[in-house]
């Protein structure tokens, strides 16, 4: 790819303007011409390719012990999918005639990616598995579902062996003191561990971070109304407080995230503590510096594998193109140059290599942001479509799960069809018949009964996680959001 989207050219710049491609439930809107990104780039079977290759070589353990890399040519041999590889493997017999010749291949891969993916365990990378949703389409291109992506064996080879190839290669620009972009995923804020902890302790679990405690701290001019307050007279107010860490710094590590996913494998919890999970931890993002990567449980990092759709793996590929140009250009290690330059409060390191560390640092920040664009966008059309589905399916009835509780109302999930959407506080108090107020100490809405209330009143307390019946009451057209009201 490098060689034919050449630096600052009109190509180049339009590439780095959008950053990344976009995938949109029914097309996407490529980084770079289709001519490249569907043509002469693209991994078609039976034709000669140009590639850059990471040609790494494992033990019996899944350990690397050497890599190699190099300009070179490809010729694929068959264009599969995920489906198929995965019938493959599980001895589908059609499949196995069929692809007869690249059995035994596809037989190894599938052992070195569970070495590979046994051996990042060890080390506390970080796995949660979290379905997304996938809009399903008709011969006539007319919505028919929303339901949840599966992930099989097959993926995991693919992304084991994307995962090796993207390490190998920050390591190598790394160790040769080559200015790079590189992945990076910072520890977790100790607030937003401390938000989850509570949530996680709601369900009997714990990251087990030892020296994660509570302090409450007052807020100064801040008050708050007593509740129950008399209608007679105005109530006594309360200082307002807010949680915060004990200590600003914590001992949080990968490890903690992952024995937690391990315990909770399984659970009916498991999918409101993973998305729990994913919620405190920080968005990854590009740097030109190697800060290490928390969720994968690494020091170096960085994205090589798909210059075809993300700009920064075009900018690794131009760094490592230029490396192997130049094989006697040496510069400072990365990871011992910023480890001396803390102790000694300096600037961080200046790379050799055709980009200046400025560049590369502004094209991290604009491709993060384009990174958080192209998200964003993939979800509003996302929401609108399947927002879209569900005007057909108003007055229906669904089994929903808890999500995520706001003082507002609380966020549910449907299990028969993958849509999310809000029971809000004003159709919570119309089902209770009572006064529904957020409760922060455990993140849970509950009912009071009205004053003038006589007699025994049931008691509502909805928490994240619980099941409740739900129906399909109307759409927000703004927000292109799904409204339920509970049953």
């Amino acid at each position: 790819m490098a060689h034919y989207v050449k630096r600052a050219a009109p190509l180049d710049r339009e590439a780095r303007l959008r950053g990344t491609s976009v995938y949109f439930p029914n097309r996407a809107v490529p980084m770079l011409p289709e001519e490249l990104s569907n043509g002469i780039c693209s991994l078609n079977p039976h034709v000669d390719r140009l590639v850059m290759s990471a040609i790494m070589e494992m033990d019996e353990t899944g350990k690397m012990v050497r890599s190699d890399f190099a300009p070179g040519v490809i010729r694929s041999t068959e264009r599969m999918t995920y489906t198929n590889v995965f019938k493959v493997l599980e001895g589908d017999p059609e499949m196995n005639e069929r692809y007869a010749s690249l059995v035994d291949g596809f037989r190894r891969m599938k052992e070195l990616a569970l070495l590979l993916n046994r051996r990042r365990g060890e080390r506390g990378s970080i796995d949660f598995d979290l379905p997304e949703r996938v809009i399903e389409f008709d011969e006539q291109g007319q919505m028919r579902g929303v339901v949840r992506s599966v992930r099989n064996i097959a993926h995991r080879i693919i992304e084991e062996f994307m995962l090796a190839a993207n390490e190998s290669v920050a390591q190598y620009l790394d160790k040769r003191g080559i200015g790079s972009l590189h992945r990076v995923h910072e520890k977790p804020d100790p607030k937003r561990v401390l938000e989850f902890e509570e949530l996680a302790q709601a369900f009997g679990h714990s990251l087990g971070v030892d020296d994660l405690a509570e302090r409450r701290v007052v807020v100064r001019h801040g008050q708050m109304a007593a509740a129950r307050a008399s209608r007679s007279r105005q109530g006594r107010t309360r200082q307002m407080t807010v949680s915060l860490p004990a200590a600003e710094e914590v001992d949080i590590r990968p490890q903690h995230y992952q024995r937690l996913t391990e315990k909770i494998a399984g659970k009916p919890e498991e999918r409101i503590l993973s998305y729990l999970m994913l919620r405190s931890l920080k968005q990854a993002r590009y740097a030109p510096d190697p800060l290490g990567h928390f969720a994968l449980a690494t020091q170096e990092y960085a994205h090589f594998t798909s210059p075809i759709r993300r700009y920064p793996d075009l900018i690794v590929h131009r760094m490592l193109k230029w490396a192997l140009e130049n094989p006697s250009a040496q510069g400072s290690p990365f990871l011992k140059a910023r480890s001396d330059a803390r102790k000694q409060r300096e600037e961080p390191q200046e790379g050799i290599g055709p980009y200046r560390r400025v560049e590369l640092q502004k094209i991290a920040s604009e491709s993060s942001e384009a990174e958080r664009r192209a998200d964003m966008a993939e979800r509003e059309l996302m929401d609108w479509k399947t927002a879209q589905f569900m005007e057909s399916h108003l007055g229906e009835e669904y089994d929903a799960l808890i999500i995520s509780v706001q003082k507002f109302g609380f966020f549910v999930e449907l299990l028969d069809i993958f849509i999310e959407g809000l029971v809000s506080i004003d159709r919570l108090e119309e089902f209770t018949g009572q006064r529904c107020l957020y409760r922060e100490r455990d993140h849970a809405i509950v009912a009071e009964p009205h004053r003038q209330s006589r007699g025994a009143s049931k008691k509502y307390v909805f928490r994240i996680g619980d099941r409740i019946r739900v129906r399909a009451e109307r759409i927000d057209p703004m927000r292109h959001r799904v409204e339920f009201a509970p049953l």
